[in-house]
């Protein structure tokens, strides 16, 4: 899977730690696991962003007006980005857009940078800026759209999800979007739209099993604890801490203690030999197996 930046919660302190979080699918996955375990609430976000390069565009064989200056801040802004330098990248791509304010690569790039370094108000305002001179801007949409659904603007999330599938010019842009639609789809309780749109992206990449990890989550939520076995059933062992926690969850609401348990130690022991998990990570999931070994001793 792509290594990529990623985005999105529903608090906005925890969705600027995850802002800050540079991850695969993977770790996005356990911070839905976590979410869920804690409250059963919608999903969250399998986004990536990616710094885009400034390019020097061409119009009747003349050099657009940006100085070669700011498309060099731009492009190492983004290299910085791509590095998790993110105050570093704000600084460069700051001064990218004071020498070249109507460039919408200097934009989105500083917008990411802020999104990253907490501060919302501003990244908004910059994709929006970057949208409003370049409409045909999907990476900017996606941007944009992960930082509605971070505050849970999901109806504004939902249309700049939409608008960067319908304009993404690759298949992972597509895909980033398309699964980040259904994500919204879920928080506004229209299930048989999300579950649409998550087969469409489990068609589209059959050996990319998070949308799969999506659908159990939504059949957990409308309490169908067998269907979402099923679904789990189908995701693949990179995500084994993941899995191993709703299993666990599932086989609890189901009141199958013997089933529980032994998911129970399975997700215990997952947890135990776990390595490079974000701290505070790891302590949101020994907070919630021990949530569920005081279920599982009241189900006994």
């Amino acid at each position: 899977m792509n290594n990529s930046i990623k985005q999105s919660n529903l608090q906005n302190s925890v969705s600027l730690r995850l802002l800050r979080f540079a991850c695969n699918e993977k770790n996005l996955l356990m911070f839905a696991v976590c979410a869920t375990l804690a409250t059963a609430p919608s999903l969250l976000a399998d986004q990536a962003i990616t710094p885009v390069p400034a390019k020097t565009a061409v119009t009747t064989g003349k050099t657009a007006p940006a100085s070669l200056g700011s498309l060099a801040l731009v492009n190492e802004g983004a290299r910085l980005l791509a590095a998790g330098e993110t105050k570093e990248a704000e600084a460069v791509l700051g001064q990218a857009v004071v020498e070249n304010p109507n460039s919408p690569e200097a934009l989105y790039n500083f917008g990411l940078a802020l999104s990253f370094n907490n501060k919302f108000a501003e990244a908004v305002q910059a994709q929006l800026k970057a949208v409003e001179l370049k409409a045909q801007f999907p990476e900017a949409y996606l941007a944009l759209g992960n930082l509605y659904l971070s505050v849970d603007e999901n109806e504004q999330a939902l249309s700049a999800f939409e608008q960067a599938h319908q304009l993404a010019h690759n298949e992972h842009v597509r895909r980033s979007a398309l699964f980040n639609k259904g994500t919204v789809l879920g928080r506004l309780d229209r299930f048989l739209e999300a579950e649409m749109v998550f087969s469409e992206c489990l068609a589209l990449d059959p050996t990319d099993t998070s949308p799969a990890f999506a659908l159990a989550n939504l059949h957990l939520r409308q309490g169908n604890y067998e269907m979402a076995l099923g679904w789990l059933d189908s995701v693949s062992n990179d995500f084994l801490l993941e899995t191993s926690f709703l299993r666990c969850r599932l086989q609890l609401k189901l009141k199958d203690a013997a089933a529980a348990s032994k998911a129970f130690s399975e997700a215990r022991k997952v947890l135990d030999d776990a390595k490079g998990l974000d701290p505070e990570h790891r302590v949101e999931l020994v907070r919630a197996l021990e949530e569920m070994a005081k279920e599982l001793s009241e189900l006994k």
